[in-house]
């Protein structure tokens, strides 16, 4: 009775064993077709690829539970940088990316479907430095969602980028420039989102039209054209990886600063602002040609800086409207919106709202 006892033990363990026994992961190399890239992004020599722009992301369908991605910061930069995760079309966590040589990251996916879906997202602007996409450990890479057919590109600065609006876990004041950015809460990813369309950011902290938030330059016309939102010119932007229905536009409140009290600072002139942004908007019909623009002002800047503003906007679209433009140049105005994020940028709430105002009015220029 004993021994019968004992085989039917040693029996059950055995069935035991072999039912918990985990399947052996693949490690599935930056250039599987697989993988799905969006926003502005760079391939190494090496195959790894480079998350460069704000909410330039990768994303992954996967069989099983387990999942992890291999991420690095470059040697150009800051010390740190974040990435947000979204599993299965929801946001998850944001995540500090330390360390400039390539770390596995573990990233909790649950539920019961046999299915999964991971993005992960830059969570800070290029100025901060890059991060590095070296592969993901997976039970079986699957083909990747299919794609929304619209697409939208965002042009702006630090309130396009998301800087400023992640504020409760570092407060304002705190720690560095970066801890508070988190670009998946923009308005432009959020209006994306809401509008099931592609999207890709293409936005500069403290940039302006024709000088930035404290110095002369460079302005965005000048660093627009580069891969990497900065000089170096040697490294261009391929145009023909991203074609947008409509580009968004959403700058002036740098030009309009009064500076930083160190550089010399001159008062705005709105000659020179609306002759800039003629030319910058000339250089994106070169790009796009049918493309739909739409101009916006600044929701933080104050009532007299804004009418300035908005009466800029309006002679830009007016120079163009008296053309035969495929598109009517339309431009937007934000209203109510306040700045409760660090140093008077919107934060994830107030990016909510730019967002709620903004979906219509895309959603009209999508449709048209």
């Amino acid at each position: 009775m004993r021994q019968t006892v004992t085989i039917l033990l040693m029996m059950a363990l055995a069935v035991f064993s072999g039912g918990c026994q985990q399947h052996t992961l693949k490690i599935f190399t930056p250039d599987n077709d697989n993988f799905q890239y969006a926003g502005r992004t760079d391939r190494l020599s090496d195959g790894d690829v480079v998350l460069i722009g704000s909410a330039s992301s990768v994303t992954l369908r996967f069989t099983g539970d387990s999942c992890k991605v291999s991420l690095k910061i470059g040697k150009n930069g800051s010390d740190y940088n974040y990435v947000s995760i979204a599993v299965d079309s929801v946001y998850l966590t944001k995540m500090k990316i330390a360390s400039d040589t390539a770390t596995w990251y573990h990233i909790p996916v649950t539920g019961k479907a046999k299915e999964h879906t991971v993005t992960v997202y830059k969570s800070t602007e290029s100025m901060i430095g890059d991060i590095i996409f070296g592969g993901a450990e997976v039970d079986n890479l699957l083909l990747p969602p299919t794609l929304p057919e619209k697409k939208i590109e965002f042009i702006g600065n630090s309130i396009t980028c998301g800087v400023g609006i992640d504020w409760k876990l570092i407060p304002c004041g705190s720690g560095e420039y970066q801890d508070q950015h988190n670009s998946y809460w923009a308005y432009g990813p959020r209006v994306a989102r809401a509008l099931r369309t592609q999207f890709m950011l293409s936005s500069v902290s403290g940039i302006g039209i024709y000088r930035t938030w404290n110095m002369t330059g460079p302005s965005m016309p000048e660093v627009y054209g580069n891969r990497y939102l900065n000089t170096d010119s040697t490294r261009r932007w391929d145009f023909s990886r991203f074609r947008p229905d409509v580009v968004s536009i959403c700058l002036g409140t740098n030009d309009m600063s009064e500076g930083d009290t160190i550089h010399a600072r001159k008062p705005f002139n709105p000659e020179m602002f609306v002759s800039h942004y003629i030319s910058f908007v000339d250089t994106i019909y070169k790009y796009y040609p049918d493309v739909q623009i739409a101009l916006l002002n600044s929701p933080i800047l104050d009532s007299t800086k804004n009418a300035v503003l908005m009466n800029c906007l309006h002679k830009v679209a007016g120079h163009f409207n008296e053309k035969p433009v495929a598109q009517s140049i339309r431009v937007f105005e934000f209203h109510d919106i306040q700045g409760h994020g660090c140093a008077g940028h919107p934060d994830k709430d107030d990016q909510a709202k730019m967002a709620d105002e903004l979906v219509p009015f895309f959603r009209k220029l999508l449709n048209e």
